[in-house]
């Protein structure tokens, strides 16, 4: 267990991180899927340490059942799609924009829990979906000087349902332990999400293997920094923070996303697409307060 406040210092560097991959995928230039699948599958050799550390602490009986092994790999197929068209709405619409489209799974969600559990949505989500859809619509510069980019738009509303499926999933097969294995799980997601990218790469004919060391040294930092780092400081910071400050900072990602786009590939956002990065922020914090309150 950590302090509150080297828990909020965690939490906001692994906000950074996550916002600092989204720039270096925009800096790569590569092949979306392609990168999605060096990135994961990269962090694996970077996660074992973790891994043997983990495996040597805990029951694998109960740490790691196989509804939570098989729930890491069908987790990591949907993280593979997810990776696959954040990337490429990274390359359309830039990262700023992008990281904050991602923020629509909080959305999707409970949407996903209603069809596969039957659960009725929260009443309040009638006027947070149209709210935060206003805010897509206006972060992707449909009512100011922006050119609109329609396909960048919904490979990052694909990327955020990609990602609501894999925390569906990973929070429905969790071990019921104190003591789990979440290095070991998310090792098994980066195989799993890594082979899934790469084979959509190969058979769509996109996948390209870097040929200058430049290239490898970017997508190794990326696997570090958008693998390792996010999820050590996330994991770590949530031992020492309430689920409320947790979830709170991990809505500044997309502005810290906005801010290193401005800083390093002058990606200015027009004010209306401030608005809707604002409007889909604060959308995201107002489904999240209302299903704390629910529970």
């Amino acid at each position: 267990m950590i302090t509150p406040a080297r828990g909020v210092m965690l939490m906001l560097l692994g906000s950074i991180a996550m916002a600092g991959s989204a720039s270096i995928i925009f800096t790569l230039d590569a092949e979306p899927m392609t990168v999605a699948a060096f990135r994961c599958l990269l962090a694996v050799p970077m996660l074992l340490p973790f891994v043997v550390w983990e495996l040597r602490r805990v029951d694998h009986k109960q740490a790691l059942p196989r509804a939570t092994v098989i729930g890491a790999v069908v987790g990591g197929v949907a993280i593979g799609v997810d990776y696959s068209f954040y990337n490429t709405s990274i390359g359309l619409i830039g990262p700023g924009l992008a990281t904050v489209l991602i923020n629509m799974q909080i959305v999707f969600l409970p949407l996903i829990a209603w069809v596969i559990e039957g659960s009725r949505p929260m009443r309040q989500l009638a006027v947070i979906v149209p709210v935060m859809v206003a805010g897509v619509a206006l972060a992707a510069g449909a009512f100011g000087e922006a050119e609109l980019n329609l396909f960048g738009v919904v490979a990052g509303l694909i990327a955020g349902a990609g990602y609501a499926t894999y925390l569906a999933i990973i929070r429905r097969t969790a071990p019921s332990t104190l003591r789990p294995a979440p290095f070991t799980v998310l090792s098994i997601v980066c195989l799993s999400s890594g082979l899934t990218a790469g084979l959509g790469a190969v058979v769509s004919g996109r996948f390209e293997v870097p040929s200058q060391a430049p290239e490898w040294m970017w997508l190794f930092a990326l696997a570090f920094i958008g693998q390792v780092v996010v999820y050590l400081c996330f994991n770590i910071a949530m031992t020492g923070l309430n689920e409320v400050m947790a979830s709170t900072l991990m809505l500044t990602g997309p502005i810290f996303a906005i801010i290193l786009g401005f800083l390093f590939f002058r990606e200015a956002p027009t004010a209306w697409q401030l608005v809707g990065c604002a409007t889909i922020i604060t959308g995201a914090w107002w489904t999240a307060a209302v299903q704390r309150r629910a529970r």
